[in-house]
């Protein structure tokens, strides 16, 4: 861990690596994720145990449970380090993590101890150091302490931590609690898995226990009391005071008294009852071995099914790779095909200009070949002619030579005629040889000539004859390169051929398995994950996805049996392992006598020195640990319980629960003791409380580096977070979302809107909805058939007292009625501000006090301490009651402003999720509208209803269910109380009211902007199209525009519930009506008549002239008035106008008419339903013709008739 505590402490210095999206896994591609989530769901990798339920796991949790336990051993399960978070959305099943984890501890744990035949074999004797008895010892009956042998058993102890004391409460009485509501079999179940529930709830139900024990609860010469016995189910009930428990699984530690009470109800029975005699233990090793032996077998049970059920998985991840494979072959083979298929065709084209030029090129070799042969013979020729003639010149020359020299000298003298015939002769022979020489001379030019003509012929040819050469090797080259393509090419469809075959028996081996679970029966279904499965988890349909988040792949409900039994064999195993170990025994006692609640030999306190301490210590609580799998501790005590416990990792398994709540410092000491976190929370819900001294801490802060932890909100759950690889990115209204660690996301805590509310402001509507809503019974005993916003005004108690009274009486109105249908009621009220806390319990209890006999509400019950049932938001996280009102306090004042500026998103998220069925928000709206997150929800809760009848409208559903569905969702529509409603007095006693519709308007819009009236719709209220609808000014037009839509969103509603409360609708035709006649009448009636007398609003404006009029004091009543006292003059001033059809009886027919509409909006406006009927009414008033007896003349709807008052100043034709 030392490793990770590093890593954790420097969380806040900027990190490069990508984390895993578990939900948007947009970066990493569907196919990535699929194979991702099938080796973390692997059902090798996951528990061999199950906590017993009925109830599969959804997809998100098994998920979180697999990486927490860190089964797996592939690269996958290596991203992350000893410390795991999971955010745990309220609602979404942190509880029942934390039981998989430790039934998974449990089993594991019983496993390894498994291997010893006698208990006493897993033990190591050590001596003690400083001790005053013989051998160091402290006392004489404990002379040694023992510690494991294998280090790896203590890997699966389980310490619980939390800055939170309801949080650490909370666990050590979950787990212990009796489990039989949750192996309820469900309606259609099976016979099979009815049996299969019954058999299991058996092995943890200690009334059909067939292990009888005795215990001495008072020790020494007690009663001795016989009880049927699941794993020390006594000693469990006394620890925790509940007798609804089934075993000794969990126990809360850390402050004194807790330890105290550790030891009375537990230890100190535990020696009389199990370790009475020394040779006790030792009498229970057959019980341990027979427990061994049923555990063992059951075991092989489960992995045999593990390994049948992990064939499946193990060939649906072979055929996604191999389809990934063949996807992945296809593509690289498939390019490498067309870049093949490409240079084929690039060498066939040159390959026909080879063969193009290839005549060519070989004719003109031919042709230089001849051209040469020719040069060469002419040439020889020439040669061979020079030659001869060089041959006859010889010959002349010789002949010469030859004449000359025949001759003697004495004959020169004597035969002069010869001598003068031969040199003739010769002379003869020497011009013939001259005339030889020119020829020869003649020939020698024309020779080299030749020459030089036969070497060009030669070297032309020679050339021609490498051209040609080079034109067949390059012809060849091209052939072999073409054919060298064409096996690349083949080779690469083989290769995609062999891809897909593969694939094809992958996809069909993977069929053939689970064909077998095609149509199985209840017990053997399973979902498998897919490409389909993955399609579904990601759909942006939110049914499709919420029905695969629900899902638990591969498992079934008969293997979730095998693996409960072997939860159950495990604990009993466990049970009889502890109580045949006399080294257990005193191992106990020893920490007893350390703990200075059992005392020494000679009555006195046993001090162990610190050398002795610091050795013993821990193998006394690995020791404890297997006596009580899970032992928890609050962050404030568990310091002082472990501090002796000096080395690292000697707890294995350390969960911080609502991790969210407590700072990072908090949890180091607990981190380097153990070996492996798991860190569950909620960053969107309360965060840390810092306190003073931290704030000046931090304040001091210079480096730099420091800077990030500054923050007040970082929290143990944010650290984690910031370490786990494994989780998804939330909107935090910056533009860098957060990274929160495996998100859970199944929801089953609250029905509609809280869910609503929680997932829109917190969770970027990540969360799915699971929660089945309340039986009619149970309904029936609610305050109110919905959740709503109540707005109640009045003024706060003021300096920094954000109490307001008139919402305390409407607090006592609601209480009355929760009591009438219920004695104990199960609800809470919450508040923001301590101030109203402590006001509204003094209210309540004075109000009971001053209506004793009158009132039914039961003020012990509801203000009593102990039960909580009223505090702060931060007082309630991890609790949760049927019904809550959420109690705001404030006022529009300036002194709250700060107040509601202060209130979060996480602050609401906490206090809506407190309310399983009913929500009901007291507060006044004008305060609190300047706060984003209260907005939103106010606006969630008015439209919710609305929203979901729209859906309904939408699906195609048979009709007995649509009606159905259109029935439970008009109950939900909101009420006229949840709306801001100014009561003005405008004639003696009279009392106008003006709604404010802006809030529904800016929810709605959104949902409704896609959505045109039809020619017919407009055609309807008067509108002959969309253009004359956009006379009317911006604001009435809203209004009308809404109220039209919803109007005929409505209108199938009233065929199936004629009684439902249509003011939601009502109050925007109302707004419209109000506005149009601003609009129409205030500046020319303000004109006309500046000095008339109207009543004023506020203080010192009892009266006001008209003229001095503020907007808001100008009603319909207020107009009525006004018109009733100057109709005479009106109809004159019409008349002188040129509209005499707009005298004073027409004139009286409109304020008569008027009077109508503002006596059906005031009917709507105050608090009581209004109906449908009672709307159609309202609607006949503003846009039909008067038809009532006796009233004349007839004038039309007066939303159109009020277009007159815009021609009274300019005295203009209408």
């Amino acid at each position: 861990m030392g490793k990770d505590l590093l890593a954790y402490v420097t969380v806040l210095k900027e990190r490069e690596t990508e984390g895993i999206d578990l939900v948007d896994p947009g970066k990493q591609g569907k196919a990535e994720y699929q194979k991702q989530i099938q080796e973390i769901l692997s059902v090798e990798n996951a528990p061999l145990g199950k906590w017993p339920s009925r109830f599969m796991h959804a997809f998100m949790q098994q998920t979180a449970i697999n990486l927490a336990i860190g089964k797996g051993c592939s690269e996958l399960y290596a991203e992350n380090g000893n410390i795991f978070s999971v955010n745990g959305p309220p609602g979404t099943g942190k509880t029942t993590l934390l039981k998989e984890i430790v039934v998974s501890n449990i089993i594991e744990r019983a496993i390894l101890l498994s291997e010893y035949k006698n208990p006493e074999d897993a033990f190591e004797e050590h001596d003690f150091l400083r001790g005053e008895e013989p051998g160091n010892a402290y006392s004489k009956y404990t002379r040694h302490w023992y510690s494991l042998k294998n280090d790896e058993i203590n890997r699966y102890s389980m310490l619980v931590t939390s800055c939170n004391n309801a949080a650490v409460e909370n666990i050590s009485k979950e787990l212990p609690k009796k489990m039989t509501g949750d192996l309820s079999p469900l309606d259609g179940d099976p016979e099979e898995l009815r049996g299969a529930l019954a058999e299991v709830g058996r092995l943890f139900e200690p009334e059909e226990s067939d292990v009888i024990e005795t215990t001495c609860q008072g020790g020494k010469g007690s009663e001795k009391i016989q009880y049927r016995d699941i794993y020390f189910t006594k000693y469990a009930q006394e620890l925790l005071d509940d007798t609804e428990v089934w075993g000794l699984v969990a126990a809360p530690l850390g402050r004194r008294s807790n330890l105290n009470q550790f030891y009375q109800k537990v230890l100190y029975p535990l020696g009389w009852d199990f370790y009475g005699k020394k040779e006790t233990a030792p009498n229970r090793l057959p019980s341990y071995q027979k427990a061994r032996k049923q555990f063992l077998r059951q075991l092989e049970i489960v992995r045999e099914m593990q390994s049948a059920l992990g064939k499946a998985g193990a060939l649906s991840k072979r055929k996604a790779e191999a389809k990934a494979s063949a996807a992945r072959i296809e593509m690289e083979s498939g390019r490498a095909i067309a870049e093949a298929e490409h240079n084929i065709k690039k060498g066939r084209a040159v390959l026909s200009e080879l063969e193009k030029a290839k005549e060519q090129i070989c004719a003109n070799m031919l042709a230089c070949k001849k051209a040469a042969e020719q040069a060469g013979t002419m040439r020889q020729s020439k040669r061979e002619e020079l030659s001869g003639v060089r041959e006859k010149r010889k010959r002349a020359l010789e002949k010469e030579l030859e004449k000359r020299n025949s001759v003697s000298g004495i004959q020169k003298l004597f035969q002069k005629s010869k001598y003068k015939a031969a040199m003739k002769l010769a002379e003869e022979y020497g011009r013939e040889a001259g005339e030889l020489e020119a020829v020869i001379s003649d020939l020698e030019s024309e020779l080299e000539l030749l020459n030089q003509n036969a070497e060009e012929a030669l070297t032309l040819s020679r050339q021609a004859e490498r051209e040609y050469q080079s034109h067949r090797s390059e012809t060849a080259r091209y052939a072999q390169w073409i054919s060298s393509e064409e096996e690349k090419a083949a080779d690469h469809r083989k290769k995609i051929f062999q891809a897909q075959r593969e694939a094809e028996m992958a996809r069909k081996e993977y069929e053939s398995e689970i064909s077998q679970y095609t149509g199985a029966g209840r017990m053997d279904e399973r979902v498998v994950i897919d490409e389909s499965f993955v399609e579904k988890l990601l759909s942006k349909d939110i049914r499709t996805s919420t029905d695969a988040q629900v899902a638990n792949p591969w498992f079934t409900q008969r293997y979730n049996r095998e693996r409960e039994k072997l939860f159950g064999y495990a604990m009993r195993m466990n049970k009889e392992f502890v109580v045949s170990s006399n080294h257990c025994r005193d191992n106990f006692v020893t920490l007893s006598h350390y703990w200075g609640l059992r005392i020494g030999d000679e009555n006195e306190r046993i001090l162990f020195h610190q050398e002795d301490k610091e050795l013993m210590v821990p193998a006394l609580f690995q020791t404890l640990f297997l006596l009580v799998p899970v032992l928890s501790s609050t962050f404030a005590s568990v310091g002082r319980l472990l501090k002796d416990i000096t080395q690292p990792g000697v707890i294995g398994t350390l969960v911080v629960d609502e991790a969210g709540q407590a700072q990072p410092q908090m949890a180091l000491g607990a981190l380097y003791r153990s070996r492996r976190a798991v860190i569950v929370g909620d960053p969107k819900q309360v965060e840390p409380v810092v306190t003073d001294d931290l704030i000046l801490l931090r304040k001091a802060y210079q480096d730099p580096t420091l800077k990030p932890y500054k923050k007040k909100t970082l929290s143990v759950q944010a650290f984690a977070d910031g370490l786990n690889r494994f989780g998804t990115y939330l909107d935090n209204g910056t533009e860098y979302p957060e990274w929160v660690g495996c998100p859970l996301l199944v929801h089953r805590r609250c029905i509609s809107p809280m869910y609503d509310i929680s997932n829109e402001i917190s969770y970027n509507g990540i969360m799915k909805q699971q929660t089945r809503p309340p039986k009619p019974e149970k309904a029936a005993r609610f305050i109110y058939e919905k959740s709503q916003w109540i707005n109640v005004k009045g003024e706060e108690k003021g300096n920094k007292n954000h109490f307001v009274e008139a919402q305390a009486r409407k607090v006592c109105e609601l209480l009355e009625i929760a009591f009438s249908k219920n004695p104990e009621p199960g609800i809470y009220i919450i508040s923001p501000f301590t101030t109203v806390v402590a006001g509204i319990r003094k209210y309540i209890d004075q109000y009971c006090k001053e209506n004793t006999g009158r009132t039914r509400i039961n003020s012990r019950y509801i203000l009593d301490h102990d039960q909580k049932k009223i505090g702060t938001v931060h007082t309630f996280q991890g609790k949760e009651a049927d019904e809550v009102i959420f109690l705001l306090g404030c006022d529009p004042g300036e002194g709250a402003k700060g107040a509601v500026r202060w209130v979060n998103r996480n602050i609401v998220n906490v206090a809506a999720t407190r309310a399983k069925f009913r929500l009901y928000v007291i507060g006044d709206e004008d305060a609190w509208k300047e706060s984003a997150c209260i907005s939103a929800a106010k606006n969630i809760i008015d439209t919710f209803a609305i929203k979901e009848i729209k859906s309904i409208l939408e699906q195609d559903l048979p009709e007995e269910e649509r009606r159905e569905a259109l029935l439970k969702a008009s109950a939900g529509l909101p009420s006229v109380t949840a709306f801001s409603t100014a009561e003005v007095e405008y004639e003696g006693d009279a009392v106008d009211y003006s709604i404010d519709t802006s809030g529904l308007i800016q929810g709605l819009n959104e949902e409704f902007l896609t959505t045109e009236l039809t020619s017919s719709q407009l055609g309807k209220f008067g509108f002959d199209s969309g253009k004359a609808l956009d006379q009317l000014s911006g604001r009435v037009r809203d209004n009308l525009l809404l109220g039209m839509k919803l109007y005929f969103l409505l209108e199938p509603v009233y065929r199936v519930n004629p009684g439902f409360d249509a003011s939601c609708c009502a109050i925007l035709f109302c707004k419209a009506m109000e506005l149009r006649m601003k609009d129409c009448f205030l500046k020319s009636l303000q004109e006309l008549f500046p000095e008339f007398k109207i009543r004023g609003m506020g203080k010192g404006r009892g009266t006001v002239a008209l003229k001095d009029a503020k907007y808001e004091e100008l009603t319909l009543g207020a107009f009525g008035v006004i018109l009733r006292n100057h109709r005479a003059e009106l109809g004159r001033r019409m008349q002188a106008a040129g509209n005499p059809q707009y005298d004073e009886n027409w004139w009286r027919a409109f304020e008569a008419r008027l009077q109508d509409c503002a006596n059906r909006r005031n009917q709507c406006c105050h608090s009581g339903l209004f109906s449908w009927m009672d709307h159609l009414r309202l609607l006949a008033d503003l846009f039909r013709v008067d038809k009532t007896k006796g009233r004349d003349p007839k004038i039309g709807g007066i939303l159109f008739e009020s277009a007159v008052g815009m021609g009274l100043s300019g005295s203009e034709q209408v």
